[in-house]
């Protein structure tokens, strides 16, 4: 896909990390593209849904529900924030052919494992990082929290990069 595709679905994954921060969760939103269709979109909704595991990409995976299995490739999974181990493994089994994301996640970003898990045979999206960074990194800016608030030290070590 051309860089401005990218741009136009990274926007949609934007307005998704708006909406959480709207509802004071952490800014991260993404979008599911299959074939050049928007498939599923959602946010993190993890004070919400009061689970740790509710990130934005396992939401629509779980959300995209029997289209995985019927969609047309490419798949093409667009993140604000790079996806952590879990999200990152999630997209592997659902057979996610490329990531997109916006900024990086120093504390727990998964893909820097990529390369170990396609070197034992894994098949791994292609990963395609920075579209769109300096809005992405801007909307996170925006978390509310004080620094008594539990996800206040996370937050801070990813922007940390961004100083």
């Amino acid at each position: 896909m051309k860089n401005n595709s990218h741009e136009k679905w990274m926007r949609i994954a934007l307005e998704e990390a708006e909406k959480a921060l709207n509802e004071k969760e952490l800014p991260i939103g993404g979008v599911l593209v299959s074939n050049g269709k928007l498939i599923a979109r959602s946010q993190t909704q993890v004070r919400r849904r009061q689970s740790m595991a509710a990130h934005s990409e396992l939401l629509i995976l779980l959300d995209s529900k029997g289209l995985l299995f019927t969609a047309q490739h490419p798949l093409v999974m667009y993140s604000t924030l790079e996806p952590c181990i879990m999200c990152l493994g999630a997209m592997i089994q659902c057979g996610i052919d490329e990531l997109v994301y916006g900024m990086r996640c120093a504390p727990d970003g998964g893909t820097s494992l990529a390369g170990y898990i396609a070197n034992s045979g894994q098949k791994v999206p292609k990963i395609t990082s920075g579209v769109l960074e300096k809005e992405c990194v801007s909307l996170f800016r925006k978390w509310p929290h004080p620094p008594d608030h539990p996800a206040y030290k996370y937050v801070q070590a990813i922007l940390d990069v961004y100083r």
